[in-house]
């Protein structure tokens, strides 16, 4: 007998597109992500390939290089989904309880044109705040930046689809600090920062700083430390940076 899936109304809304004919152009990943997460799991392998996998068993992906899907995927991706006996028909909805959203949720992110970090400061006590890393969908750590190239002296226009996942992330944050490395238009902090005053100010308005720090040599305990520093000055001494 088939097990019963469980999932919200989003999730459903996601699954009968998936099942839909013709195929949506518009089916993004982390509403995927979020689906299969509800059914079982998302896993990142080393060689950035995605392993989905729902009761037990599992389905490879290769690393999306955009924010939708293409219809192969989605080709793929509901052959699956039949071989485990899932469709729109098969789950159980249920009706989705909102999450309590913390008083003030302060969030750190190291990025570069390649990748971005996102961390979530947590902890009551001085002596006790961490660093956790925040990913809800396994998938922004992982995104990869086009291969850069020179277009008349100057960076190619960034990826949108790029950006847009981070920001995304940040929706729930109420404050942010950017760090990244670099000057000018090669510090992707700087162009972050740029995107989200221009596309989601509501957002950008949270941002408490954006300082320029070597990534390759700065430790997290040195993350934290700063970004407490600029949160906090009395609390807390700053990593070495360089204004951007």
């Amino acid at each position: 007998m088939a097990t019963s899936h469980r999932i919200f109304n989003r999730d459903r809304r996601v699954l009968e597109a998936i099942f839909r004919h013709p195929r949506p152009s518009n089916l993004a990943w982390s509403d995927v992500l979020h689906l299969i997460d509800r059914l079982g799991t998302a896993h990142r392998e080393p060689n950035g390939r995605l392993l989905l996998t729902i009761g037990g068993h599992g389905h490879v992906v290769h690393q999306p290089h955009a924010k939708e899907l293409t219809p192969e995927d989605i080709a793929q991706l509901r052959k699956f989904l039949e071989s485990v006996e899932v469709t729109p028909a098969s789950v159980d909805v249920v009706e989705e309880t909102p999450a309590v959203e913390p008083a003030s949720l302060d969030m750190v992110v190291a990025v570069d044109h390649h990748q971005a970090r996102l961390f979530t400061i947590e902890g009551a006590s001085e002596t006790a705040r961490v660093l956790r890393p925040y990913d809800p969908h396994h998938f922004l750590h992982h995104l990869a930046h086009r291969q850069e190239r020179e277009l008349r002296g100057q960076r190619e226009p960034e990826e949108p689809s790029y950006y847009s996942e981070i920001a995304a992330a940040l929706a729930r944050a109420n404050r942010i600090v950017l760090l990244g490395h670099g000057t000018g238009h090669s510090n992707a902090a700087a162009h972050l920062e740029q995107v989200l005053r221009s596309k989601h100010p509501d957002i950008s308005r949270r941002i408490v700083a954006t300082k320029a720090v070597d990534l390759s040599a700065i430790t997290e305990p040195q993350l934290l430390a700063l970004a407490l520093g600029v949160l906090d000055p009395s609390k807390g001494p700053s990593a070495p940076t360089r204004n951007p």
